[in-house]
């Protein structure tokens, strides 16, 4: 029987050209020997998904340029390209056209990847840099820019814009970057890792659902230590925030509701009780958490509470029913403090990083709420190693904790890659052993996360 190309006898050209754009490029020109119809099919694809590894040299450059030139009236939806910045330095104004040549022809996602490796230090400059053209572009609605550089635009009006990530970029001011979320009327979702030139985040934005930051902010010298970063948000709509700072500066919070579900980290706690301005801000942003459904944590935040606990006392996080906390043998003592706070919580995940437990006996802390009336799931991640008894371990006596006083607890889950088979063991019989104050509780050991 003769085999038949049922799939370009039976889709017209442009839905062709829609799932040929769901590839990388080179994939796509590969279809162009399966039969004669499919040959060119590949040059009408509104759009290029490119890596210049796939290219001999300047070879990415002339195949860019073919392809935009084959029809400048057709319609380019998307512009994917990833390529060694440096190369084309002298080339800023190559890359500048095929930008300028794709935003009148319906133009919706813009990804670049400038590989640039920290040449934008080098004298306050980035070599490859946004053109001007994209920053009134009407139909853009996506954008991720990884290691470009953005100048302050005279104007800047992206009214489709819904998703922006910004990784490694560059700006000539801290004024560039706000004015790029805020001339975006209808921006979503915004992702931020690592910015250049900028010490203040200001995030301003009526429609914002979902921010996310991680930053681990260097000057513009790499030899020069780790600066603190100042937060502005004004964002109403806010529902998800996930936070992921080296050192945490200050935090402006306007006009901002408390969002659904929130994420924190912070490498260096500065959180001192005794500093009025520290208080201040600590204050404004506990307050502002209280009202979550969903929070994560690392040991620095959880210290910062714990710290501020011995001045004033938390707020109640009434409406929160999900808590992850990721902590080390420090913050065994400052976990039933925080969640005295938690009265209506059901479900708590822990990552425990460090195995060793400092004499402390936790079952004589504060007896949360929580524990007798709402808790449901506990699971336990344990990153840690151990080579001797499981005796005081973190886990061990997290477990024992739990199992004693969670009078509704249903399953406790602990799961750890880094344990031996004996350790595993030796925990099993020990939960046999722990006294369990819900007889409908369920205990879990799983050797993976997953």
């Amino acid at each position: 029987m003769e085999n038949k190309d049922l799939i370009s006898q039976l889709l017209p050209d442009h839905l062709l050209h829609e799932i040929l754009l769901k590839l990388a490029t080179k994939d796509s020109v590969k279809t162009s020997i399966l039969s004669t119809r499919w040959r060119y099919i590949w040059q009408r694809v509104p759009g290029l998904d490119l890596n210049q590894t796939n290219f001999r040299y300047k070879g990415l450059k002339g195949f860019v340029n073919r392809f935009l030139d084959l029809d400048k009236k057709s319609l380019i939806y998307q512009l994917k390209l990833e390529f060694d910045g440096r190369k084309y330095e002298t080339e800023g104004s190559l890359f500048n056209k095929w930008v300028d040549s794709v935003v009148t022809r319906g133009f919706q996602h813009l990804v670049v990847v400038a590989k640039i490796f920290g040449s934008c230090n080098k004298n306050n400059y980035c070599p490859i840099k946004l053109p001007g053209s994209i920053s009134m572009c009407e139909t853009l609605v996506h954008l991720k820019l990884v290691e470009v550089g953005i100048d302050s635009f005279d104007s800047v009006s992206l009214p489709r814009l819904e998703t922006m990530h910004l990784l490694s970029v560059w700006f000539s001011s801290e004024a560039a970057l706000e004015r790029l979320i805020s001339s975006s009327p209808v921006l979503q979702v915004l992702y931020i890792e690592k910015v250049w030139n900028v010490e203040v985040i200001r995030v301003r934005s009526q429609t914002l659902y979902s921010l996310r930051m991680r930053i681990w902010k260097r000057d513009l010298d790499w030899n020069k230590d780790l600066t603190k970063i100042g937060l502005v948000i004004d964002a109403p709509r806010l529902k998800s925030l996930n936070l992921q700072i080296h050192r945490f500066k200050d935090l402006v919070l306007n006009s901002v509701c408390s969002p659904l579900k929130v994420d924190i980290s912070i490498s260096e706690g500065e959180f001192n009780p005794i500093n009025s301005l520290t208080m201040k801000t600590l204050r404004t942003f506990i307050a502002w958490i209280s009202n979550v459904t969903n929070l994560a944590l690392n040991y620095r935040c959880l210290e910062a509470m714990y710290a501020y606990s011995s001045s004033e006392p938390l707020p109640q996080f009434s409406n929160l029913t999900h808590l992850e906390v990721s902590m080390d043998s420090s913050c065994l003592k400052l976990l039933p403090t925080f969640l005295a706070s938690c009265p209506n919580l059901k479900s708590l995940e822990l990552w425990v990083h460090d195995h060793r437990l400092d004499i402390l006996d936790i079952s004589r802390s504060t007896m949360p709420k929580c524990l007798l009336t709402s808790l449901k799931f506990v699971t336990i991640y344990s990153t840690a190693m151990i080579s001797s008894s499981v005796e005081n371990q973190v886990e061990t006596e997290l477990v024992k904790y739990i199992l004693g006083n969670a009078a509704v607890v249903k399953e406790l889950t602990l799961r750890f890659i880094l344990w031996a088979e004996e350790h595993r063991f030796q925990l099993s019989k020990q939960i046999l052993a722990f006294p369990k104050l819900s007889s409908a509780c369920q205990v879990f050991l799983h050797s993976s996360f997953f």
